[in-house]
């Protein structure tokens, strides 16, 4: 699993800033899913790039190589300024 979390950019953030384009699509597990453990770092949620879509039940591809429904998930997208905005 990823420890990079909203305040500390990696590589790729910084590189997606840089371009000044990219918007990234982010995702915090849910506190209610079953799977809600995978998605934290010493007890803190962390956001984890979804890094392919596919179709079925399980189509959300997170960066800590597991596979999520969208009911667990809760969706962020990251602009060129680097913060994360939730989206609805």
């Amino acid at each position: 699993m990823s420890t990079t979390t909203e305040t500390e950019p990696s590589a790729e953030r910084a590189a997606a800033r840089a371009e000044g384009k990219a918007l990234v699509l982010f995702a915090f597990i849910k506190a209610s899913s079953k799977y809600a453990y995978q998605g934290r770092y010493s007890g803190k949620p962390v956001a984890m790039r979804v890094t392919e879509l596919e179709p079925g039940e399980y189509a959300f591809h997170l960066e800590n190589g597991n596979r999520y429904r969208r009911e667990d998930l809760t969706f962020y997208v990251q602009g060129p300024d680097g913060q994360l905005v939730k989206l609805r």
